[in-house]
């Protein structure tokens, strides 16, 4: 094996530009693919959150301003036995949280005070499922403005996030056959070049893995030495972006990505990287030893 090594190194060196070419593109294609496997599971986590917290919050006019003039509607609403849970925001209460989420800018604050936010219900329901008969009561409740109806948010999300996962799935898989072919080609171009020496080892009865193996190593040095640099380049983002993005998205257990997720991340992606570069290895050295 050891000898083997040494050939495949022998045969990357040799060619440096042409190594440097393979693993540029099969950089590419799993960064890629990375990238939108990080963006799928993400999602899959957002979507989650939002499905065992859905809500519908209705809010009311000036002539709703304590919670025992909706004690009916909470009646009729827990009556479907869809609610989880049905929360009343006051004008204070809706300052207190208005003020804490705008508390860098002085200037919101001075803006704003209880009278001009109004009263509010927060119904969360059991499933998403749940939110249409619950939304059709409060949208016949008497004194409501307006009703904030998160199920469109959802289903938005959802639509959004599966058209993005097509395009991310249609680009890696031509990334990855772009990638098999561009090995295939300059391995095929080596393979040629050492053609009278194979022919000498088939000569002296070396079986056809013997001749394979240093190809295919070559395959996999080029996939997994793409992949350490993908991953090497998508962990940095990811630990730069933390810090902005991880207020956005606190409480869902999105950010921080924990480490042992970002080392299995590593082995699946040289994994992938891998049988890529050995894919185009093996069709070019099956395609020469069947002429």
């Amino acid at each position: 094996m050891k000898h083997k090594l040494a050939i495949t190194w022998q045969h990357i060196r040799r060619s440096p530009y042409q190594a440097a070419a393979a693993i540029m593109i099969l950089t590419l294609t799993t960064f890629v693919g990375l990238s939108f496997s990080l963006l799928t599971l993400g999602s899959q986590k957002l979507l989650t959150n939002l499905e065992h917290k859905p809500q519908v919050i209705a809010f009311f006019n000036d002539n709703i301003s304590r919670k025992d003039q909706l004690t009916d509607l909470v009646t009729e609403l827990n009556r479907t036995g869809k609610t989880a849970e049905i929360k009343f925001v006051s004008k204070e209460q809706a300052l207190k949280i208005y003020r804490e989420r705008n508390k860098e800018d002085p200037l919101l604050l001075e803006l704003v005070t209880a009278n001009t936010l109004p009263t509010s219900l927060e119904v969360s329901a059991k499933t998403v499922s749940d939110l249409p008969a619950l939304y059709e009561i409060l949208k016949k409740a008497p004194n409501v403005e307006e009703i904030s109806y998160q199920q469109d948010v959802v289903n938005t999300l959802i639509s959004v996030l599966d058209k993005t996962r097509k395009f991310g799935l249609g680009l890696l898989i031509f990334l990855s056959l772009t990638s098999v072919l561009i090995v295939l080609t300059i391995v095929g171009m080596k393979i040629a070049l050492r053609k009278d020496e194979i022919e000498v080892e088939q000569l002296i009865g070396a079986s056809h893995w013997f001749i394979r193996l240093p190809f295919l190593l070559e395959g996999f040095f080029y996939g997994a030495v793409g992949a350490f640099i993908s991953w090497s380049v998508v962990t940095a983002l990811i630990y730069f972006l933390t810090p902005y993005l991880a207020p956005y998205f606190s409480g869902m257990g999105i950010l921080p990505v924990p480490p042992l997720y970002i080392l299995a991340f590593l082995g699946g992606t040289i994994g992938a990287g891998g049988l890529v570069g050995v894919t185009g290895s093996f069709l070019a050295v099956w395609r020469y030893l069947h002429e």
